[in-house]
């Protein structure tokens, strides 16, 4: 089980009273050094010990620790026989990280003063970030022999045992705590870890028990519990644990998404959906608190997606958070991207414009638009909703590829050049890099420039070298152009290594040999294409030219008839057939 998310709030004593005392010995040094025993006069030593000792602490607590140490071992050799430096510079040493250093002022300090609780408890912390072990038991027994009973070393003793994994000594002292100072929380807490750790979930579950008897209306205790409940096999116990919490406040987030996710497991789909609807439903919750359900079910059915009755009850809750929640983007963006996920496109795009007018600094709900429209071959509207987001996204590499794309498919390839340059120059991950530099590459090759088509290409694949799409496009257009052959092969070839199925791949590496007057590999290739079942007019035309060049004109013939049947407007078939 995982409790990583869970922050407890208890008092961590041991850092207050220790900052508690890092004031007091400021203070105190303060005070010694100012006012000198009536009848003694100071040294210039002494005078020029004090001001350093002053000015380093507060370097210290303005954490310009370097200046602090240069300060300290000033008044150090000024004020040789104050212990209270040695434990400015322990500390000071251990901020940066001088571990060996921090050790010998700890050392001095504590050998001064043997019995100073706070002196050895700066010793103890230094040696165990050092991961000196024995040193650091050995002076927390010595702590507890000059203060048996002392709650901040018997704390630290038992929490150095957990990290050293010696969770039974752990808990043994942990029960003299308890013995000493009752049913403190955070003592039980680290008891149910260490039971946790040796596995024995009933006694951690036992540890929570007492946390909540200890402390009843503590609603992250109550849902840990009903977590563990639940990862023991014992739901009912959950259920009743996280109702408790509910009954406690019936507004915790928390609660509602682990008793829900309980009803889901149990398959009580209405049980769920009803209890989180009415919460999304209530007019005095925050919006956020909301949102922390709805993305709860999304991630829920992006896991189940064929699962039609969570289907229902994501879309019950969904629909009641956009609106009862009219102004908050948000929530019509996750709206937007689940039924763009559901094939629901008509509701994904009111959702996601919704969104838009609402946040229309929020990339995401753009993109998931952008990409929607291109989906549903709306290109000429892809361009104009794409150009209203550059206006509130300037530079999103996502949102400027879908406009250079959907100026591509609509034959306008000049704009698409343009708007593709700009997507190469604003940031994005390489794998997306290389996509848009391929697609560059194709619009440029459709206007003829292609020295900068295969530049593109060529940045596409250093980018991303296994982008097949590029790998393809590039070798079909070095072949149409009789260039650089043998890179179009290597090319060709290693696209169909990553994606052997692909007709338009194989009628690629097909043609690529059909230039380099390989006709028996050309027609191989190609009527592999067509195997496929997903070839194109081109694809018959290109087996129709094999064929011709085989000197079977019959059958280039036949080839010929079925490309122009397949696409009327190949009219210059007709003089091939004629």
């Amino acid at each position: 089980m995982n409790l990583s998310k869970h922050k407890w709030h208890f008092p961590v004593i041991l850092s207050v009273t220790m900052n508690a005392m890092k004031y007091y010995l400021n203070i105190f040094f303060a005070v010694l050094f100012v006012i000198p025993v009536y009848g003694q006069v100071q040294t210039q030593e002494e005078l020029s010990g004090k001001s350093a000792y002053i000015k380093g602490m507060e370097a210290f607590e303005n954490e310009e620790y370097e200046s602090a140490r240069q300060l300290l071992l000033e008044a150090k050799r000024n004020l040789p026989s104050a212990t209270g430096i040695d434990y400015a510079l322990a500390d000071t040493y251990l901020q940066l990280n001088d571990l060996p250093n921090a050790a010998i002022y700890g050392k001095r300090a504590v050998d001064s003063e043997p019995d100073n609780k706070w002196f050895r408890l700066k010793l103890i912390r230094i040696y165990r970030t050092a991961g000196q072990n024995e040193a650091t038991l050995r002076e927390l027994n010595t702590l507890l022999d000059y203060h048996p009973g002392d709650f901040d070393a018997l704390y630290m003793l038992a929490d150095t045992y957990k990290d050293y994994g010696e969770f039974v000594k752990s808990n043994q002292t942990l029960n003299d705590i308890l013995k000493l100072r009752g049913a403190d929380p955070s003592v039980l807490l680290m008891k149910f870890r260490n039971f946790e750790a040796l596995a024995i979930p009933d006694s951690a579950i036992a540890q929570l028990e007492k946390i909540r008897e200890a402390d009843p209306d503590n609603l992250e205790m109550l849902n840990l519990l009903g977590e563990y409940y639940v990862n023991t096999g014992r739901t009912e116990k959950a259920t009743e644990t996280l109702n408790d919490a509910l009954t406690r406040n019936a507004r915790d987030p928390q609660s509602l998404i682990n008793l829900a996710g309980i009803y889901l497991d149990e398959q009580k789909w209405d049980s769920a959906g009803t209890l989180l609807t009415n919460f999304i439903s209530d007019p005095l919750l925050e919006a956020e608190d909301k949102m922390n359900i709805a993305r709860f079910l999304y991630s829920r059915i992006q896991n189940d997606p064929q699962n039609i009755q969570l289907r229902v009850e994501t879309e019950r809750v969904l629909d009641s958070f956009t609106e009862t929640e009219s102004d908050y983007g948000p929530a019509f963006t996750l709206a937007g991207q689940y039924y763009v996920q559901t094939t629901q496109s008509e509701k994904a795009l009111e959702n996601l414009e919704r969104a838009n007018e609402l946040l229309p600094q929020d990339e995401i709900a753009w993109r998931q638009r952008l990409q929607l429209l291109m989906s549903l071959e709306k290109f000429q509207e892809t361009v104009e909703i794409g150009k209203k987001a550059a206006e509130s996204v300037p530079e999103d590499a996502f949102i400027q590829f879908f406009v250079g794309s959907a100026y591509m498919l609509l034959d306008q390839n000049d704009q698409a050049e343009q708007w593709l340059s700009n997507a190469v120059r604003a940031p994005a991950r390489r794998p997306f890099k290389s996509v848009i530099y391929s697609t560059l590459g194709d619009t440029r090759a459709n206007i003829g420039k292609h020295e900068e088509s295969d530049e593109a290409y060529e940045l596409a694949l250093r980018y991303d070298p296994e982008n097949d799409n590029a790998m393809n496009n590039y070798a079909y257009n070095l072949s149409v152009r009789g260039e650089n052959l043998e890179r179009a092969k290597e090319l060709a070839l290693k696209a169909i290594e990553v994606n052997p199925e692909n007709a338009a791949y194989l009628d690629t590496v097909g043609w690529v040999y059909f230039k380099l007057e390989d006709y028996d590999r050309a027609q191989r290739f190609i009527k592999a294409s067509i195997d496929t079942g997903e070839s194109s007019a081109e694809v018959f035309e290109h087996m129709g030219d094999v064929y011709e060049k085989l000197g079977d004109l019959d059958k280039a013939q036949d080839w010929w008839e079925k490309a122009l049947e397949e696409d009327s407007s190949r009219t210059h078939l007709q003089e091939k057939i004629n």
